[in-house]
């Protein structure tokens, strides 16, 4: 019998917001996707601050705010990232993270899920804790998209990047929400929309421009849109209905739908339609301020629910990571109690012709 698990905390570090009009009008951004994303503004991390550093904030808040719980032990430290985290290569920012975390006696490692990052983490540190491995795992995820390599608001369709960091403490010993199911799985017929056609490289450095949309663009040419569209559908479906045989609910069943920051119409195409649920179950109107937070979508979704007493004792939430492989992670938690957590605005600021 395995042993029950929890999400004991969540917490988020997100910058000062740049306004789309900005980038409109420094030609940096198109108005046809301006209409189509949706997305007013994009949180912007100084250069300042080192990326690991930003998942060492908001790791730590995660951790203040679980140690009344787990107190000082850790026994599993997890960092996902989509994004360049300071060096490239020969080196792992997770236990950067511990050392300066001042977490002692744990296993410490980097998880390259892409933008399902975050969510794989946890079904890999729920495995440890269910089996009785480990009886604590600190999540954290961190991301900066700037030149010269990427482009936050060009360098994909239909997804534009904020920056961002968030920390999640899982625990067998209790937390404010059980997690009831997860489940993983990887449709890699579509691993080639992110690879695109281009020879493998052989050292680092020699992709200087990471633009999403010239590998997209090679292999929706090839297969069509469609095919991808129905592949990807088909595999939010079945790792969907995998963790809801698992607790047998339905998707009508959740008092929220968590899901990744994308534009309005991808959300639509992508989730909504699939799924047959509507934005106001999700936290869409949040997570269009923030963009997407690469690897740390739900993480920073799980925060805002509680930070802002979005759900009650007895709600049960579905949560839905998917990322690059194409690879997706579900989970079902039920709230056990909602903590008296302060909402975390203190660096996020919209910029003056921004309002919610």
């Amino acid at each position: 019998m395995s042993i029950p698990v929890y999400i004991t905390s969540a917490a988020t570090w997100i910058p000062s917001a740049e306004s789309c009009k900005d980038a409109l009008a420094e030609g940096r951004y198109s108005a046809e996707e301006n209409e189509v994303n949706d997305i007013p503004c994009l949180p912007v991390a100084s250069a300042d601050i080192s990326v690991p550093d930003m998942g060492v904030i908001a790791g730590r808040k995660a951790l203040e705010r679980a140690a009344g719980v787990v107190g000082e032990q850790v026994d599993l430290v997890l960092h996902a990232s989509i994004y360049h985290q300071g060096r490239d290569h020969h080196w792992n920012s997770a236990p950067y993270i511990q050392r300066e975390l001042g977490i002692t006696d744990a296993f410490a490692l980097n998880v390259e899920g892409m933008s399902n990052g975050g969510m794989a983490a946890m079904d890999l540190a729920v495995a440890q804790l269910e089996t009785g491995r480990a009886k604590s795992a600190l999540i954290t995820t961190a991301d900066r998209f700037c030149p010269p390599g990427f482009d936050r608001w060009r360098g994909s369709y239909g997804i534009v990047f904020g920056d961002g960091s968030t920390g999640m403490v899982l625990s067998t010993e209790g937390g404010f929400a059980r997690i009831k199911a997860i489940a993983s799985l990887t449709d890699a017929s579509l691993e080639p929309l992110h690879r695109g056609t281009d020879p493998f490289t052989s050292t680092y450095g020699e992709v200087i421009d990471e633009n999403l949309r010239v590998a997209k663009k090679s292999y929706l040419e090839e297969v069509g849109k469609e095919s991808v569209l129905q592949r990807a559908e088909e595999a939010l479906l079945r790792v969907v209905r995998k963790v809801c045989e698992k607790t047998g609910h339905k998707t009508e069943d959740f008092a929220k739908v968590l899901l990744p920051n994308m534009g309005n119409l991808m959300m639509h195409v992508q989730f909504y339609n699939p799924l047959g649920i509507t934005a106001d179950r999700t936290l869409w109107n949040w997570g269009r301020y923030t963009g997407h937070l690469g690897a740390g979508d739900l993480t920073a979704a799980v925060a805002r629910l509680v930070e802002t007493k979005e759900v009650r004792p007895g709600d049960h939430v579905l949560l839905v990571g998917a990322g690059g492989g194409y690879s997706l992670t579900a989970a079902v938690v039920e709230i056990e109690s909602v903590p008296e957590w302060t909402e975390m605005t203190t660096d996020f600021e919209l910029p003056a012709d921004v309002t919610r």
